[in-house]
């Protein structure tokens, strides 16, 4: 194995040397969504190299309504942080919040105590409104539940906005206006103490009304803030798919580099992605396993799991853990941090790659004791992003029609994810949530 990595060392300074003609014009790196603020560091060292070079992400389970919705309504990409703890009103649209995201564990604890009565302390509990497409644990907690179609949310929503004074265009509460109006009296009744919470499967306009909502009821600053993005370069990342693959099928790519992912698996069918990537002059895939992209890429390198590589990440909230491996690299593997590191021709461990990076961070004098204190506690105090403000563009699309007859929402799933997870037993046996179901086809 160790002859594997110095051959494969020695072919990717070959190919590496190549770019330096023309400062990386047919290089191209994909990788899934990076929130590590050392990979980020050392990708964009890389960019600067190499300037002709372009930096792609992509993974199944994105984001991209989210953010599409953040641009829609404020001409600029944040994200969205929630405060369960302070919300009186809270309405779900198509959020099933306690048990999806990266956040669910705080926001289903902080709804949970926002649930409790104390005598003489709080006499009063927080009231839940859900409107979904499918059952939900959410759903299945709610004070009051509507359950209509994906494709009626949007309407839905677009009635609410309306009654609330923000100008949408019209909507259209499926036939619910009894319901709209109870709850519009009621989320007024509570100014500053109400939150409205979108799902990511939503489309983007529905995500900017649920912006205006909450701005136009007071709840930004107080149940509601906003934060710059955890991922380094928040993109489209189905946009950016599309232009690598025509990219590819241009022949503009000579050297392709893959930080995990499989996307000759999971890339949308209708882009001929296989096709694309097998015209790349040189592709190179690091993945934990040989999988399909593995399979079709020239060096396919095992990746070092989290459990065995040193690294960090960013939380939903922007605080940074150290991640610590258990054990020594098996199978000669390396982390994405050290291979793009040998990119830059730097051959350190990932250890130092990341020790190094937050020693030059720290405003400090001792570095040794805080570095030992993040090890211990787990996190790097007061990393998490600060709030900012933002201003509204008054945009919400195009009012889009409900579609007719029988609907199919998919989902990632509750244990397995987008399906990158589908080969651990342990995970599978996991019961769903709501159902319970556990290895059954109901």
């Amino acid at each position: 194995r160790a002859s594997t990595w110095t051959r494969f060392s020695a072919s990717l300074a070959t190919e590496m040397a190549k770019l330096d003609l023309d400062q990386g014009a047919g290089f191209r790196l994909l990788t899934e969504t990076v929130t590590s603020p050392v990979l980020v560091s050392q990708i964009r060292a890389l960019l600067e190299k190499y300037p002709n070079a372009r930096w792609h992400q992509f993974e199944p389970g994105t984001r991209d309504n989210a953010r599409e919705g953040a641009q829609m309504a404020f001409g600029e990409v944040v994200d969205t942080q929630y405060h369960f703890d302070k919300a009186k009103r809270i309405l779900s649209l198509d959020a099933d919040f306690t048990a999806y995201g990266p956040a669910n564990v705080r926001y289903a604890r902080y709804f949970a105590h926002g649930r409790q009565v104390f005598d003489g302390e709080k006499a009063d509990m927080n009231r839940l409104y859900v409107v979904e497409s499918t059952p939900s644990n959410t759903g299945a907690v709610a004070d009051h539940r509507l359950p209509l179609k994906a494709s009626q949310v949007e309407g839905f929503a677009r009635a609410v906005a309306s009654a609330l004074g923000v100008n949408t265009q019209g909507g259209n509460s499926a036939g619910h206006d009894a319901w709209v109006n109870a709850l519009v009296e009621d989320l007024k009744a509570h100014r500053g103490a109400s939150l409205v919470i979108v799902g990511d499967h939503q489309p983007p306009a529905v995500h900017a009304l649920a912006h205006a909502i909450n701005g136009v009821l007071g709840s930004v600053g107080k149940t509601v803030t906003y934060t710059d993005p955890v991922e380094a370069e928040p993109t489209n990342q189905f946009a950016s798919l599309v232009d690598l693959t025509v990219d590819m099928s241009e022949g503009k790519v000579s050297l392709l580099v893959v930080l995990g992912g499989n996307p000759v698996y999971n890339a949308p069918a209708d882009l001929n992605f296989v096709d694309a990537y097998q015209k790349v002059t040189m592709r190179i895939h690091l993945g934990q396993s040989q999988d399909e992209t593995g399979l079709l890429s020239h060096w396919h390198f095992p990746e070092a799991h989290a459990l065995e590589a040193w690294g960090d990440v960013r939380a939903f909230d922007g605080t940074v853990s150290i991640v610590q491996p258990l054990i020594e690299p098996l199978y000669g593997s390396k982390s994405a941090t050290e291979l793009v590191a040998m990119m830059l021709g730097d051959g350190h461990t990932g250890y130092d790659l990341v020790k190094e990076y937050w020693k030059e961070q720290y405003k400090g004098s001792d570095f040794e004791t805080a570095w030992q204190t993040w090890l211990h506690d787990g996190l790097i105090p007061d990393t998490a992003l600060p709030a900012r403000s933002v201003r509204t563009t008054g945009n919400y699309g195009t009012p889009a029609a409900a579609g007719s007859g029988l609907e199919v929402s998919f989902r990632l799933d509750p244990a397995i994810g987008d399906g990158r997870y589908a080969n651990n037993g342990w995970l599978q046996e996991l019961p769903k949530p709501h159902t319970r179901l556990t290895w059954d086809n109901a």
